[in-house]
């Protein structure tokens, strides 16, 4: 009886061992899935009204509340690793880094002003207040 309970405490104690390990590779997996669909907040770029949300120099916090094209602060939710770029990309005068998703990018440049100024290839990086990180 004794071999018994200890055989059947043996196998509890190996299938919680395998839950364990099963949870933590998971657990690791699930950054690499947010990494690829990630994006970042870029300002000073996007059409008057198309803006994602507040800013701050100006005291707004809604969304669609820039008053013109390109005000600073003003910004919207680009694929990461774009914004420094974005004005190009959407130009198709540069490629997206690999990997971005084409969906949300199409969706972004949608929201990006047209430029006067040539020398104008990107945005800049900001917080949730419209300030630069």
């Amino acid at each position: 009886m004794q071999s018994k309970r200890n055989k059947s405490a043996q196998v509890s104690f190996n299938a919680a061992i395998a839950s364990s390990i099963l949870s933590a590779a998971l657990l690791s997996a699930a950054p690499l899935a947010q990494a690829s669909s990630s994006t970042e907040r870029c300002a000073d770029v996007v059409k008057g009204g198309k803006n994602d949300c507040a800013i701050k120099a100006l005291g707004t916090s809604c969304q669609g509340s820039a008053p013109e094209d390109n005000t600073r602060g003003a910004w919207i939710k680009v694929p990461a690793g774009t914004c420094g770029n974005i004005v190009a990309i959407c130009a198709g005068d540069a490629d997206a880094p690999s990997g971005t998703d084409e969906k949300r990018l199409a969706k972004s440049c949608k929201r990006i002003a047209e430029q006067q100024d040539a020398s104008v290839v990107g945005g800049r990086l900001v917080d949730k207040h419209g300030e630069s990180i």
